[in-house]
């Protein structure tokens, strides 16, 4: 017998939610337990005749249906507000919480913005018109622009909006932040003489590794193999990616400082800020503009992975053996924030020399 229940229930051997209407069992298309608000939200656009969706399970036996003409399904009109919320429940279950932060951050000015405007009717043009804040560099509006198109695509394709208006809509490229964010060896050091011992630590790894401060951060000494000269990380930002761990190839220095770390603490994360605990996003952040101010330079963590690059495409080192050293799963992301280096005279006369060695020929043809 059909399950009655009012209201959606959740299925877990399909980790979705489901609604018995009609003694039919219909999937509601929202998944995780956690997610009940969505999936009452979509049992109510069902019972209220917005567009049905498939079923799961073979429909009750039930008296011949009176022959009448077709009527065509229409999908309730949807408010950007709506739509922003309902995304957002969506993906709190798919996603990390640092992902979920960045699309709520992006989206939440949107939903204020739109509001109660249909979600059909917003155009590339209007949404391009209100990312030009003068507050809002480029990159902010490369990131807003993509988390809108993300939700209305994830709109379209789960029956919210029959048309989604924002498929050409086009995002401005990233700003390059390569030039401005490289480290220079004097800020460098006024920032170690500057900084504690536990960011000291951090900085100087940053230095000689080029690792993300989110990879340093979760470092435990289980990660670590003295041996082989690495630190192996599965869990990291390009996993998805590259399908493959992530690789920190660790220079005598590094090997020295982290050595001092496994003995220190040879269960939980290696490196700790000055309380003891964790280091997060927030807590380097503000830790180094402390040393900043007090160094009286300038310069974020983050900027460290920049100067590796640099300093290696500097030096000759090929651009996939950077990218491999960065973690990356390809050169764009070099091409994209390191085509400064083209600029850089140096680079380019070590370039030449190295196609063109210097020697007496001109004078032999001169003489």
């Amino acid at each position: 017998m059909a399950r009655q229940v009012e209201g959606p229930w959740y299925r877990q051997s399909k980790g979705t939610w489901y609604a018995t209407v009609g003694g039919r069992k219909l999937s509601l298309k929202v998944q995780g337990e956690a997610n009940r608000e969505a999936a009452v939200r979509a049992w109510h656009r069902l019972m209220a005749g917005a567009a049905e969706p498939d079923a799961s399970e073979p429909r009750a036996a039930a008296p011949a249906p009176v022959p009448r003409a077709p009527v065509r399904a229409t999908i309730a009109p949807v408010t950007v507000a709506a739509l922003v919320d309902e995304f957002l429940a969506d993906v709190a279950v798919r996603v990390k919480a640092n992902s979920l932060a960045a699309y709520t951050g992006l989206l939440t000015p949107v939903r204020a913005h739109f509001g109660d405007t249909s979600a059909e009717s917003v155009t590339p043009t209007a949404l391009i018109r209100f990312t030009q804040r003068p507050e809002w560099g480029t990159s902010h509006r490369h990131n807003l622009i993509g988390a809108v198109a993300t939700a209305f695509k994830w709109a379209e394709s789960v029956g919210r909006i029959a048309h989604n208006p924002l498929k050409a809509v086009k995002r401005p490229p990233k700003a390059s932040r390569g030039t401005k964010a490289v480290v220079s060896d004097d800020a460098h050091g006024k920032l170690l003489a500057a900084a504690g011992p536990e960011l000291r630590t951090l900085l100087a790894l940053l230095y000689e590794t080029g690792a993300r401060p989110s990879e340093l951060a979760r470092l435990t000494a289980a990660d670590v193999n003295m041996s082989a000269g690495v630190a192996i990380l599965t869990e990291h930002k390009t996993a998805g990616a590259t399908g493959k761990p992530r690789l920190l190839v660790l220079t005598s220095t590094a090997k020295a400082l982290l050595g001092e770390l496994v003995e220190r603490h040879p269960v939980g994360e290696l490196l700790r800020n000055a309380r003891g605990g964790k280091w997060t996003k927030d807590g380097i952040g503000l830790a180094v503009r402390r040393a900043c101010r007090k160094a009286g330079v300038t310069a974020t963590a983050y900027g460290y992975r920049h100067t590796y690059a640099t300093s290696a495409l500097a030096k000759g080192v090929p651009d996939a053996t950077v990218a491999a050293l960065l973690g990356h799963s390809s050169t764009a992301m070099l091409h994209r924030h390191y085509s400064h280096l083209t600029s850089q005279a140096n680079v380019l006369r070590t370039a030449a020399a190295l196609v063109r060695p210097t020697d007496n020929r001109a004078e032999r043809a001169a003489g």
